[in-house]
């Protein structure tokens, strides 16, 4: 280690130091009391206590050495005490993750100085510091190995005291990370607390939701904003299962921005839309426009020299189909990514959209911005930025339809899972007083729409009679094909089907290899999309152990069919092969075969889950439609048939099986249905029903009888 290395070292101990006095030193008697109230005794954990403070430029924090010569200082602490009433709750906090302490601090950042600490208090009252050195490092990165604090000696009964603490100075100034806090948690809490000081450089935004009290605002000496607000005795609830907790939750949001003004309780949402209209107005569309103009008109006329005289609809979509091509497919950045990161390639909504809605306006169509909240986002009564608001085009041809910016994937009409069914109105300046248009919603998508259908042929695996070999055919529609796209298509793949799809004559290769000073980017490229390829068999297989309950022994073969990149094709199809161990079983001469977990892998529920009092939120109206030939071994028969003939249906959704022999297969067909995105708290034992069918299924078996 250098010599300056070893001093910021010596700095960062001292400051650990300090802010493990002060935490620990804290006066709250929220946790000093470490009687559970009767009400929560029979649950796996209880969070005694959570306390968050919230600091920005508070004058009294300017002391660190680190800070010296800083104009801006941010300082976000959480503190949280929970009692360890079982096992599940002592493995859950026996160790504590990267994704803990961030689910605790949302203020954590690759830019913030963090400090966490703490303690076991046994049941008697004595206190074992844990060992929080420099050796814990806390990464949230996919190249980074993500370290993990171990919290040794911590027994049932005990109760553990920790928090995370992230501070920030920086010279010039640089706005925080936007703040939620939720009066709730999948345990029971006995007391939260907040405690926010926001100096005069900053103005904060504020507001309570859900039925979260009101924060009490005052200042102090230095004339800060002082916020404070709290609740005691919250319920669990089921903040991972099917639901959205800033719609559900009492929750308190904050923001601190830069320019020092009045706070501003409950954002106007006109103010949301004229600053949306302003970003828009402001945009250089021109310019980027410019830079591809001539190749947008050669793509063009390449794929249809006489397409000014096309319908306007098929000259508006023969255009975004371009423009996607150019701003997505069309290039070679600096790291030279191909692989699945480069699936998830982002670009700014409003540049994108923006320059789309310019180019739409050089070949003759018209289009319209428009805006509506994330479905699992605040609602529109509580947005308080243009973060909390996405950005579409609707092209107004003669059956206008609407272009989003979600992924390099998206096709013309396609509405992204997270916007369905949300109110939305047209971008523009309100005068404050108006009342904003809502009442047109964002079209919202059908069970039938969204199908995941999967047919699958297995047999033994030669002569070995407990591994299964499947041929799977996977026809992915709708809002199902998202996430499986961002996995599962190669890059030059795509990039190859779009160049053909537009009549593109050069490749970026073809470029790369013209250039005498790119020869070694060529070569590094042809390197990267190599890499690429062979990436696929691990992503394959990836996806594979998250549709079944076994994990395949071999990925054989796969292929992506149709990538689903075109509205007329908007499918994505994919076939894989691949081995899998564990589903049969010897039962003398017989055997035994898990026909339900060939099948289907349900969710599986806590004892506690099975109860619930808030909405659900799914993420879409779907179904799943499996069938599944099985080739019976010469000289068995099938028994145990008849239990796999089954409906459960009822006003939220269904589950169908059935089961035959045709010849020498055992044809088994299930479909479960979700009929809504979302269903209110009073629905929930119709949607346990489903659930239960599901796990039902998933434990059948059938006799392969000898002889």
């Amino acid at each position: 280690m250098t010599a300056s290395g070893q001093a910021d070292l010596t700095k960062y101990k001292e400051r650990s130091a300090a802010v493990r006095s002060e935490v620990w030193g804290w006066k709250d008697p929220a946790f000093a009391n470490k009687t559970v109230p009767a009400r929560f005794s029979g649950e796996s954990c209880v969070i005694m206590a959570r306390k968050a403070l919230i600091e920005a430029d508070s004058k009294r924090r300017m002391d660190w050495a680190l800070a010296s010569h800083r104009n801006y200082y941010y300082n976000s602490t959480v503190r949280e005490m929970v009692k360890i009433n079982d096992k599940a709750s002592l493995e859950e906090f026996s160790q504590l993750s990267y994704h803990q302490f961030k689910k605790l601090n949302g203020w954590m950042s690759g830019t913030t100085t963090t400090f966490v600490g703490a303690r076991i208090i046994k049941p008697d009252g004595s206190i074992k510091e844990v060992n929080t050195d420099e050796t814990v490092t806390l990464n949230d990165t996919k190249t980074s190995r993500q370290s993990k604090l171990a919290i040794s000696d911590l027994q049932v009964g005990d109760m553990l005291d920790y928090y995370v603490r992230t501070e920030e100075y920086s010279q010039d100034y640089k706005e925080p990370e936007r703040l939620i806090f939720y009066f709730g948690d999948d345990h029971p809490i006995v007391d939260f607390s907040l405690h926010c000081e926001i100096g005069s450089k900053y103005t904060v935004q504020y507001t309570s939701m859900n039925k979260a009290p009101e924060a009490k605002q005052s200042t102090n000496d230095d004339k800060d904003v002082i916020l404070d607000i709290g609740m005691k005795d919250i319920p669990s609830a089921p903040t991972g299962f099917w639901m959205s907790s800033i719609r559900e939750l009492p929750a308190f949001r904050l923001n601190v921005l830069g320019g020092g003004s009045k706070p501003v309780k409950d954002v106007p949402l006109t103010d949301v839309f004229n600053t949306m209209t302003y970003y828009l107005v402001n945009l250089d569309v021109q310019t980027q426009f410019q830079m591809i103009r001539q190749q947008m008109v050669d793509i063009m006329r390449a794929t249809d020299r006489d397409y000014r005289k096309l319908p306007e609809d098929s000259v508006a979509r023969l255009a975004i189909y371009a423009y996607r091509f150019l701003r997505y497919y069309n290039k070679v950045d600096n790291d030279l990514e191909v692989g699945e990161d480069r699936n998830s390639m982002d670009i700014n909504d409003y540049y994108y959209l923006g320059t789309l809605q310019y180019t739409l306006k050089h070949f003759g169509v018209k289009s319209t911005f428009v805006t509506a909240p994330y479905k699992h986002g605040p609602d529109i009564q509580h947005i308080m930025g243009v973060g909390d608001m996405s950005l579409l085009l609707r092209v107004d041809v003669d059956k206008p339809f609407y272009v989003s910016n979600l992924n390099m994937f998206s096709c013309p009409n396609y509405i992204p899972a997270a916007v369905e069914g949300q109110p939305c109105a047209e971008v523009r300046s309100f005068k404050k007083g108006d009342i904003v248009g809502m009442n047109a919603k964002m079209p919202l998508s059908t069970a039938e729409e969204n199908q995941q259908q999967e047919n699958l042929q297995v047999k033994l695996n030669g002569a070995d009679m407990q591994l299964l070999h499947v041929n799977r055919h996977t026809v992915l529609k709708g809002k199902l094909k998202e996430a499986e796209q961002l996995r599962l298509l190669n890059f030059e793949d795509c990039y190859e089907s779009e160049r053909s799809a537009l009549h593109v004559e050069k490749s970026i290769m073809d470029d790369l290899k013209k250039a005498r000073r790119s020869k070694n980017v060529s070569e590094d490229y042809a390197t990267a999309l190599k890499k690429a390829r062979e990436s696929l068999k691990d992503r394959f297989k990836e996806e594979i152990s998250s549709e079944f309950e076994k994990d395949p022994k071999d990925v054989l073969a796969w292929k992506v069919e149709n990538p689903g990149l075109r509205s007329a094709s908007p499918d994505l199809v994919y076939s894989t092969e691949f081995t899998v161990d564990g589903l049969m079983q010897r039962a003398g001469n017989n055997f035994i075969l898990n026909i339900g977990k060939v099948v289907n892998s349900p969710l599986k529920l806590t004892p506690s889950q099975r109860t619930r009092n808030v909405d659900i939120y799914m993420p879409y109206a779907r179904t799943l439609d499996c069938s599944v030939s099985f080739l019976i071994p010469e000289g068995y028969t099938v028994q145990g048939m008849d239990k796999l003939n089954k409906t459960t249906q009822n006003g939220c959704g269904s589950v169908v099986t059935s089961a035959q022999v045709q010849g020498n297969q055992l044809i088994v067909h299930f479909r479960r249905q979700y009929k809504h995105d979302q269903e209110p708290a009073g629905n929930w034992p119709q949607l346990l029903a489903i659930l239960d069918a599901c796990t039902d299924f998933a434990d059948q078996k059938v006799l392969l009888k000898k002889g």
